[in-house]
């Protein structure tokens, strides 16, 4: 989140057009916004006083790269896609945007991020660990998503909405004004193209959220 988001989050799903089929990488955007006091993610705090405040801000920044991934997590749960955007590197091949396979159909990062924003409910992070990159500034994070499909690959609503359990190596760099951005993850359970699990015994008994 892909094809499917390449930016974090990336459980992005199919895009309705009639057809053509656009596997797209990001997610954030349509529907009703989440408005529960607590922060979804996982802190334990309310979220106006977590998570919100790097969503409103632009002089506001998450003070580490842990922190932004929380606060990326937050934002796709609160459908905050700027956030998503602002705190994507310039290099993640996914400020491309999408492109169908016949190259008829284009969307944006925007709009990847929407559409995956749209079509799950982002449940639970779970912070596994971190450790330092190759190089000064640099943040590789172990962890794991849940999220609700909400939708199936041609975009139909499903009657009992499918928990995945993602697992993601991501890794964080330090910019030059001094603010962490998502730059690319290094490995996943989850299979882009596919949109499956790279595993099919890991789909078996999802966590319970």
């Amino acid at each position: 989140m892909l094809k499917y988001q390449r930016a974090l989050f990336r459980p992005g799903w199919a895009s309705q057009k009639p057809g053509v089929r656009v596997v797209v990488t990001a997610g954030l955007g349509f529907g009703k916004k989440d408005n529960s006091k607590s922060c979804p993610c996982g802190s334990g705090q309310e979220y106006q006083t977590c998570c919100q405040r790097y969503h409103k801000s632009f002089t506001v920044q998450a003070p580490t790269a842990e922190a932004v991934l929380r606060a990326r997590f937050s934002a796709y749960a609160k459908k905050e896609w700027k956030y998503v955007v602002r705190t994507t590197h310039p290099a993640n091949p996914n400020i491309k945007g999408t492109v169908s396979e016949d190259g008829k159909v284009r969307t944006t990062f925007e709009e990847d991020i929407k559409v995956s924003m749209y079509n799950c409910e982002f449940v639970r992070l779970q912070v596994l660990g971190q450790e330092q990159g190759a190089n000064v500034g640099e943040v590789l994070i172990d962890f794991q998503l849940d999220v609700r499909q909400k939708l199936d690959e041609k975009a139909r609503k499903l009657d009992k909405p499918v928990l995945r359990n993602i697992r993601e190596k991501a890794l964080f760099v330090l910019s030059d004004d001094g603010a962490w951005e998502f730059l690319r993850a290094v490995d996943s359970n989850w299979d882009r193209d596919k949109l499956d699990y790279r595993d099919a015994q890991e789909a078996a008994e999802p966590v319970a959220a």
